[in-house]
């Protein structure tokens, strides 16, 4: 695998990265190259956390395909079956091998923190490599995955390492992988024959790549519908604009006027229709408060978004953000995590139920 300059650099950015590959040999190939990629064997400290094939096997292939050990290695070997014996005989001097149970993946964090510790500070770049989330998740549940995962990958941030972690996107659902992509900074997708492949940065929405990011309008519109929010407040401000009329606003038009007038942020907003200018004349934004906004915003990319984005597709400052996103969180209308360097926002009933674990930390960007 040849990586280019600026996706080298892009993963090296990265704390965090979810490699979609096929569970075959080329896909496990495609794990070693990575991380060697990324890194010089001879600069690198490698932790890796192997599920079916032992260590003696993964040390085989990496002899195999990328030659020089890394300078520092150490596994975290999950599986139930006791090849102590035949494992050892494979496995040169001066390299660890910790066995936990495949069932209890929070067995994993411990090991792996005394590994990182003790690498700190000794000037090789340290890597972890996790092969793979794919029998992962034959053992435990999604939740006690994402959970797991979510823990893992804070500790990996914490330790300055980048964390690699294999799936084979053929094995599960979209929404599965959707989901699991909150966890991770970056996203490296391979062909089956392991010749193509591309690298795109994601908090879980699948079109939140950096290309899509570049074209991207910042100007946020709502789609037109004379059943929707939108015509509700436009019938009621028409009324309101053009004097006395025998109808009476909607219900739904009645509600988000209040939420206008006390939405104590009203004020930030950049969009002041003019007192002289007609219900035409509105662009649909000033239409709607700032919740409403930003509710249409993470409607749009799926429930879920980065608050960079929500920062960047409203042109709001980043303190207008952090304040109107803790307002709704306060609410109960969306919720954030802390995922990598920032925050993923869900909008209520996206977001997964360990989201809201007491590992979870919401923090502001």
């Amino acid at each position: 695998m040849n990586i280019d300059t600026s996706d080298k650099r892009r993963l090296e950015q990265s704390s965090n990265v979810l490699l979609l590959a096929p569970l075959t040999p080329t896909g496990n190939r495609t794990c070693l190259e990575l991380l060697a990629s990324t890194t010089p064997p001879g600069e690198a400290n490698v932790a890796a956390v192997t599920y079916t094939p032992p260590p003696e096997t993964w040390i085989s292939d990496w002899k195999a395909h990328i030659d020089e050990l890394p300078a520092e290695l150490a596994f975290i070997h999950a599986n139930t079956v006791d090849t102590e014996d035949e494992e050892t005989s494979g496995i040169p001097p001066g390299v660890s091998v910790s066995r936990v149970d495949p069932n209890q993946p929070m067995d994993i964090i411990a090991p792996l923190s005394e590994r990182l510790t003790r690498w700190k500070g000794n000037g090789n770049r340290t890597l972890v490599s996790v092969q793979t989330l794919t029998i992962l998740l034959e053992y435990v549940d999604f939740d006690t995955a994402f959970r797991y995962l979510h823990i893992l990958t804070h500790r990996v941030q914490a330790a300055d390492a980048i964390g690699f972690y294999h799936m084979d996107p053929d094995i599960h659902d979209e929404e599965t992988i959707n989901t699991l992509k909150s966890l991770f900074d970056a996203v490296v997708e391979v062909s089956d024959d392991g010749e193509s492949w591309s690298v795109t940065e994601t908090y879980g929405d699948q079109s939140a790549t950096s290309e899509h990011a570049q074209s991207h309008d910042t100007d946020v519109s709502v789609p037109d519908s004379e059943t929707g929010l939108v015509a509700s407040i436009r019938d009621s401000l028409s009324g309101v604009l053009s004097g006395p009329s025998d109808s009476q606003p909607s219900e739904v038009a009645a509600e988000g006027a209040t939420a206008e007038s006390d939405d104590s942020d009203a004020g930030d907003s950049d969009e002041e229709p003019s007192p002289d200018s007609g219900v035409e004349g509105l662009p649909e934004e000033a239409m709607l408060t700032d919740e409403d906004r930003i509710r249409e915003l993470l409607t749009q990319y799926g429930g879920r978004m980065k608050q960079a984005d929500v920062t960047e597709e409203t042109d709001w400052s980043k303190s207008t953000v952090s304040r109107k996103l803790s307002k709704m969180e306060e609410k109960g209308l969306i919720t954030r995590v802390q995922v990598g360097r920032g925050n993923l926002v869900f909008l209520s009933g996206y977001e997964p139920e360990t989201a809201k674990s007491p590992f979870e930390q919401g923090g502001t960007d």
